[in-house]
């Protein structure tokens, strides 16, 4: 499990390098292996390797400190209709439970990774649905950036863990 300690947000990525359509596909079986209310199917995904629809994205995100426009691959996780679910009020925790799976599990292929903060933003939520052409109700909660490390030491135990966070009550 050093995969979830040495997890690193990563900003700049070799783009003379891409991940295969097999790992990708991987790393969305890992994000479904994430919990969910009530076994909702409450997310899809979308692999996004296109340059025009990068480019696009890139120009939501001018404010991010990640270069959207400088990575090669994206996956987008995509939130189902609310008003299918048996547990809507939740779906934003599954969501997020799916990203963070895709994320640690990149570790482990030597991928890095950052998360782009979309969803609840609404302006941000709308121009990516659009660029996306989503409909029914689906929207994006998340894009994952993704690609090999410029810096080869980027995963490693930064110890961020302080005991003082805990709270113990017998």
């Amino acid at each position: 499990m050093d995969a979830i300690l040495n997890r690193r947000s990563v900003r700049s990525f070799n783009l003379d390098k891409m991940i295969s359509y097999d790992i990708l596909v991987d790393l969305v079986r890992y994000a479904e292996a994430a919990g969910t209310a009530r076994r909702q199917k409450s997310r899809e995904y979308i692999i996004i390797e296109d340059k025009n629809i990068i480019e696009e994205l890139s120009k939501i995100y001018v404010r991010s400190t990640m270069r959207v426009n400088e990575c090669n691959q994206m996956i987008a996780v995509i939130g189902k209709d609310p008003n299918t679910l048996p547990c809507p009020q939740f779906q934003t925790t599954d969501l997020a439970l799916a990203s963070q799976n895709i994320m640690v599990k990149a570790v482990d292929y030597g991928i890095g990774s950052v998360m782009l903060g979309t969803y609840p933003d609404e302006e941000r939520t709308t121009k990516a649905n659009e660029v996306l052409g989503l409909k029914d109700n689906k929207f994006v909660f998340t894009f994952i950036c993704l690609g090999y490390p410029k810096d080869e030491n980027a995963f490693y135990d930064m110890k961020k863990f302080d005991e003082s966070v805990i709270s113990y009550l017998k």
